[in-house]
C-alpha cells in the first residue's frame, strides 16, 4: 500500500503566522506534514523557476534553482547555508530525474531537535512537497531513502 502525502488538517498557527509574515501578499496553496516527522511546510507555487526557502525556526532564508542547487550554491552564487544542504540536494536529485517544480515560496517550521536531525527532516519535508506538487505518491521509506541518498551523494557524509 502506498501512503499518499499527509495534508495537514489543522496546521500549527506559527506556520501560518510565519508564512503571512514572510510572504504577506501570498496564501499557501499547499500545507503538508511529511509522514513520521514533526515538520510542517506551507508553500505557494510561482512561475519563477526559483525556490525560496524560509526556515522559520532558524531565522534562515535562501533562494535556489535547479542549477544553483547542482553547484551547491544559492542563486546569488553564495555557498548554501548549512541547513539548506538537504533541501538543495533533494531539489537537485529529483530535478535530475525529471521531478521538477516551476517555482515555490516555502516556509518550514518544526519540532525536531535543531542540528543534524532538523536538517535531515527539512530534506524529508522538501521531498514530500516536491512529490505532492507533482502529484506523485510516496512512502515514508521512499522519502528517507531519497534523503539518505542526498547525504551520501550530495553532501558527502
Amino acid at each position: 500500500m502506498i501512503d499518499l502525502p499527509t495534508k495537514v488538517q489543522d496546521p500549527p498557527i506559527r506556520l501560518l503566522a510565519a508564512f503571512n509574515e514572510v510572504y504577506p501578499s501570498l496564501s499557501p496553496s499547499h500545507v503538508i506534514q511529511p509522514p513520521g516527522r514533526d515538520m510542517w511546510i506551507a508553500a505557494a507555487v510561482n512561475t519563477t523557476r526559483e525556490y525560496t526557502l524560509h526556515a522559520s525556526d532558524l531565522g534562515g532564508r535562501t533562494k535556489l534553482n535547479w542549477r544553483s542547487a547542482k553547484q551547491k550554491m544559492t542563486v546569488l552564487r553564495r555557498p548554501l547555508p548549512r541547513w539548506a544542504r538537504y533541501p538543495a540536494g533533494v531539489i537537485y536529485l529529483l530535478g535530475d530525474t525529471g521531478i521538477e517544480v516551476d517555482g515555490v515560496d516555502v516556509v518550514v517550521v518544526g519540532d525536531e531537535a535543531l542540528g543534524p536531525r532538523y536538517d535531515f527532516a527539512l530534506g524529508v519535508a522538501v521531498a514530500a512537497l516536491w512529490y505532492e506538487l507533482n502529484d506523485l505518491p510516496y512512502t515514508p521509506e521512499s522519502l528517507i531513502d531519497l534523503v539518505e541518498r542526498v547525504r551520501r551523494e550530495y553532501i558527502g557524509g
